[in-house]
């Protein structure tokens, strides 16, 4: 009997070590989401543990009831075990509590349109899973900027949708220098789902391409398709732009600025307002070194550039009457500080501009783009309520 004793102490503390590292990489995993973004890398982390934290909790508490059988004999480390698990996956849930409240405003804010086209059934739940795209039809289109700068669009149409489809424009974002228009593909198949034209543009980037070219090629991008619309089924007459970060000023720009095309909605994610703030009122931590991505953009400071910095900043063009807008971030936002959408919010209320502010305190920069993530469901649900109100109306 003695000679078995060495061996069943190994295993048990085989066991409790198993038990106790598990519990470990757990609590750093919960952990991560409240941790600083130091570098870009560690965004794509931070956002995963934020989007996902109900997920981390089931873990904890599915690995809590393994490692208390591992544990069956360390009656202490039991008790510790259970308390530090508990607690994480109470913290992990953190988020979801949120995300009701969220939803909440959500549903208070955008009340189900009432048309045809947009019924209360109809409306999605902001924490209901996206549609599947079962009936979308997708195909990327060539064409060229104006100095014949290769560009692809790719366009999202539900094929079982009868007669002239609103017509959504989506603007990816990169900090102006990258990205493509497959970003997001998620959100504009459960938009085509629903019954809207999408056409997901594309840009030329900088710093060898400096503003005003991508307002240029979003303009050209938006003329593209509404000359193809009656080829795809898509109303010129009901056309709101959709974009995120840089490709959301980009939409705020498209839209408020005077132009020869009307806009009847737009829809911004975390999107910079006011550029000469953007450049002197930097986040801390500053994990994309914001002050060299605008200065890309507009080829200098805000001291070299004072008129190109007005021009190309969407707070230079409020005034009454522009087209009613969203506004979606998040009070985490490393990237765009979340203070500037909340000035953008306040300073089109000012002019009495219709406007739908939506801030997810969980959320870092970028959080619609976590499949199945809590800030895809909540964007997904209040971009559809906003778009069904404002273009499916009267």
């Amino acid at each position: 009997m003695t000679a078995h004793q060495p061996g069943r102490t190994r295993r048990v503390d085989r066991s409790a070590l198993l038990a106790l590292g598990g519990s470990l990489a757990i609590v750093v995993l919960a952990a991560l989401r409240v941790m600083p973004v130091w570098t870009m890398p560690a965004l794509p982390v931070a956002l995963a543990t934020s989007e996902l934290s109900p997920a981390i909790a089931l873990v904890a508490l599915i690995w809590l009831a393994l490692s208390l059988w591992l544990l069956a004999h360390r009656p202490v480390w039991r008790a510790i075990v259970a308390v530090v698990l508990l607690g994480t996956a109470l913290f992990s849930l953190r988020p979801l509590l949120q995300a009701r409240g969220v939803a909440s405003l959500v549903r208070e804010s955008l009340p189900p349109a009432a048309t045809a086209g947009a019924t209360a059934a109809s409306a999605p739940e902001p924490l209901a899973s996206l549609p599947a795209a079962t009936e979308v039809r997708e195909q990327s289109v060539d064409y060229a900027a104006s100095d014949g700068t290769p560009l692809t669009m790719r366009v999202y149409r539900n094929t079982a949708s009868r007669g002239a489809r609103p017509i959504v424009v989506v603007i990816y974002g990169g900090a102006w220098r990258g990205g493509d228009a497959g970003q997001g593909a998620r959100i504009s198949r459960a938009l085509a789902q629903h019954g809207y034209l999408v056409a997901a543009i594309d840009y030329r980037h900088a710093p060898r391409h400096v503003f005003p070219a991508q307002l240029d090629d979003v303009r050209r991008s938006i003329a593209l398709a509404c000359d193809s619309a009656a080829r795809w089924s898509g109303d010129t007459t009901r056309i709101a732009l959709l974009g995120r970060s840089a490709g959301g000023h980009l939409a705020e720009l498209a839209a408020f600025a005077p132009n020869d095309r009307p806009v009847r909605a737009v829809v911004a994610l975390y999107a910079p307002w006011n550029l000469v703030e953007g450049y002197r009122d930097v986040p801390a931590p500053d994990p994309i070194d914001v002050r060299a991505r605008i200065s890309d953009f507009l080829d200098g400071t805000p001291e070299a550039r004072p008129t190109r910095y007005h021009e190309a900043s969407p707070s230079s063009y409020v005034r009454p009457a522009l087209p009613p807008t969203l506004l979606l971030f998040g009070a985490r936002d490393h990237l765009v500080k979340p203070e500037f959408n909340r000035e953008a919010a306040s300073a089109l209320w000012a002019a009495s501009d219709r406007v739908v502010s939506i801030e997810l305190p969980w959320s870092e920069h970028g959080f619609d783009l976590v499949p199945g993530g809590l800030g895809e469901r909540i964007a997904y649900a209040a971009t559809v309520r906003f778009l069904d109100r404002e273009l499916l109306g009267p």
